[in-house]
């Protein structure tokens, strides 16, 4: 599926059954293929959302390089646009970075993080 957030064409994939959302968030130079195995075997007890990054897979790359925060913005239009409450984060590296930041700011039920280097501003 796409969704047109912040000006851009955003490729995702929802599927999957139960109350909580599963959010999956890929390193820098994936897609979604490096979460989808992972997501896959959780989606009979929750909701998952997958998400090519802007720039990444079959989501339309930015005409300008992005910040941190950019994505962060992002991703909770994204969430918005989806009507998604009490999502558990999920991000490998630069995944990870952007749900720290996230759940910095914003509400979420939980937050796994994995080979996610964070330096704080």
């Amino acid at each position: 599926m796409r969704k047109k957030i912040k000006y851009l064409n955003i490729n995702y994939e929802f599927y999957g059954e139960g109350e909580d959302t599963l959010i999956f968030l890929h390193g820098w130079g994936q897609n979604i293929g490096m979460m989808k195995m992972l997501a896959d075997k959780m989606m009979y007890n929750h909701k998952i959302l997958i998400v090519d990054l802007p720039g990444h897979g079959l989501s339309d790359e930015p005409s300008f390089a992005w910040t941190l925060d950019d994505f962060v913005l992002m991703l909770k239009e994204l969430i918005e646009s989806l009507k998604l409450k009490d999502v558990v984060l999920i991000g490998h590296s630069f995944g990870g970075k952007i749900s720290l930041l996230y759940a910095s700011i914003y509400d979420v039920k939980k937050v796994v993080v994995f080979g996610s280097p964070y330096k704080q501003k």
